[in-house]
């Protein structure tokens, strides 16, 4: 199938350029692609959805399935470039690469690249960055409250820092290193320079110092408004349990595909995978499972170099996925400018003296100078401040160098990504008939006997905590087409391993996975009358079989 859709992954696309693309792969590869409208934002937005499947080997929902989404933070538009990346290489390469073939054969992909356009079109189109949603929250005119709201008062597109001296009180200093790094000020410092920091911005009510800091009127996060382990405690929560209709339409479509078998839901910064849950210890989770969260992280590993990290988010996607569907489900968090540095983020997130943190930061502007032709940091400039008189605004780049990566940088981080979720659909359960046997009994009688084997990686069920939690029913096998005389018309084969379980069912030596199940019938046919079978999996697909009576 020949590629007919232009896309580029060096900048980041707006809402209508986004939506135009969906439009434009649908129409250009029907067969495999269709776009649909799960719901409406806040601003009343299309959500859109694109799913990708072959169709004639299927219904998308007759097959094990990965749900895949981003952008439900409002600045993590990386995300939605990586979703855009992944769609670009299952329809362009459908047909040309084996692997890929094979998986829009046999599975479906349901891609979500922006679940929050309201927030995504606010932080690509203005100096502001926010959490998530543009719903005020948690009151309306929290834009008047008193204190420091961030603006771009010198009108350069940007919201950075203020520096401000204040040699009495100030908590930073100019590093002797080099000058555009502000580090701490020690007990034993008193003869020289100190500054305040501050968010570029204004000062509502202003009357001196000091002042109070107003993140944003935006406080709500989308990612903490899921139903497990939500608390009205939670920061940005919501006023309940998927309170906000981006979130509703997201549970909503997951409930209403029982085939999504795992998911993957892209974010920024940090270059790791979350894998839940967060609730409890990794000693206390289910042992199985966390051997699968891990065996399937690890492909991710493989081409991306990111590690798999416990959770530190309540009431996000993931939990809920894992809490109350028993689905394994990532957080990736994209771009790790530390990486790009040569920095090992685990230990930089243990620098603790301030030499230690400078040290960090030094190293960070050399990257900056020698990859980003300096252009990640704004040097500080005088500017005078209506309120505090004169400042120095610079700092670095909080959008495309902090959150997001700069345009250049973003085909590779966008393009390994996306071969982290082909690779974590390579994963998935998939159900087929091994053998059908047929033997004549006597005349008119005949014994059919069925082999149903899960030939894919995961189990069936996905986790144990399916199990547990009885979230989908056990696998089966149909017969139609002749009078029983023995057996039940369907037969329920219990839950089928996959050949992971060879490696990951618990002890020291290799299991022997359970992937394997059998029915037998006995009917009453005459010769030439054909025989339909019909094998079922919620979460490992769907497998059609037929022989003719001889």
């Amino acid at each position: 199938m020949p590629r007919k859709v232009e896309v580029s992954f060096d900048r980041y696309y707006d809402y209508a350029e986004l939506m135009q693309y969906l439009q434009d792969v649908a129409e250009a590869y029907p067969e495999i692609a269709d776009l649909e409208i799960i719901g409406q934002s806040y601003e009343k937005r299309d959500i859109p959805a694109l799913t990708i499947t072959n169709k004639e080997t299927g219904s998308h929902d007759s097959k094990p399935a990965l749900y895949v989404e981003a952008n439900i933070h409002a600045g993590e538009v990386t995300g939605s470039m990586t979703a855009l990346n992944l769609i670009d290489l299952l329809v362009s390469n459908y047909g040309d690469d084996k692997k890929i073939t094979r998986l829009v054969d046999v599975y479906t992909f349901y891609v979500l690249p922006r679940v929050n356009p309201d927030g995504a079109e606010f932080y690509l189109t203005k100096p502001e960055t926010l959490r998530s949603s543009t719903r005020p929250w948690p009151e309306e005119n929290m834009d008047k409250l008193p204190g420091l709201h961030p603006k771009d008062i010198n009108g350069d597109g940007k919201i950075l820092q203020m520096r401000v001296r204040n040699d009495k009180r100030g908590a930073w200093k100019i590093s002797k290193r080099d000058p555009r790094l502000m580090i701490a000020r020690q007990p034993w410092d008193s003869d020289e320079p100190f500054y305040s920091l501050y968010t570029e911005g204004l000062i509502e009510k202003f009357d001196g110092e000091p002042f109070e800091f107003i993140r944003t009127p935006y406080g709500l996060d989308m990612n903490r408004n899921f139903p497990s382990n939500w608390h009205p405690s939670i920061p940005g929560g919501g006023d309940f349990p998927t309170s906000e209709a981006e979130v509703r339409g997201v549970v909503e479509f997951i409930t209403n595909h029982p085939n999504i078998a795992m998911a993957n839901t892209f974010h920024t910064s940090g270059g790791f995978f979350f894998r839940n849950p967060y609730q409890y210890s990794d000693e206390q989770m289910d042992q199985t499972d966390l051997k699968l969260f891990r065996a399937v992280a690890a492909e991710g590993t493989k081409v991306t170099g990111y590690p798999d990290v416990k959770s530190s988010n309540k009431a996000c996607l993931p939990e809920w996925l894992y809490e109350h569907k028993g689905i394994i489900s990532f957080t990736t968090e994209l771009w790790d400018r530390m990486g790009q540095a040569g920095i090992d983020r685990a230990e930089a997130m243990k620098a603790y003296t301030p030499e230690e943190k400078e040290d960090v930061q030094i190293r960070l502007l050399h990257w900056n100078d020698r990859a980003l032709a300096g252009e990640g940091f704004y040097e500080w400039t005088k500017f005078d401040h209506p309120q505090l008189g004169e400042v120095e605004i610079g700092g670095w780049d909080p959008k495309l160098n902090m959150q997001n990566p700069p345009g250049f940088l973003l085909p590779g981080e966008t393009y390994k990504n996306a071969h982290w979720a082909i690779r974590q659909a390579a994963c998935m359960p998939l159900i087929s008939f091994e053998t059908v046997k047929q033997e004549k009994l006597e005349e008119g009688l005949y014994k059919i006997t069925a082999t149903v084997i899960n030939e894919g990686f995961l189990p069936t069920y996905i986790t144990n905590k399916t199990l547990e939690l009885k979230a989908v029913k056990p696998d089966s096998v149909t017969l139609e087409g002749a009078d029983l005389l023995s057996g039940k018309k369907t037969v329920m084969l219990g839950h089928l391993q996959g050949y992971a379980m060879a490696h990951y069912s618990g002890g020291w030596g290799a299991a022997i996975p359970n992937s394997i199940a059998k029915a037998t019938w006995v009917v009453k046919a005459t010769e030439g009358t054909k025989i339909t079978l019909k094998a079922k999996s919620v979460r490992g697909g769907q497998a059609t079989e037929e022989l003719v009576l001889e």
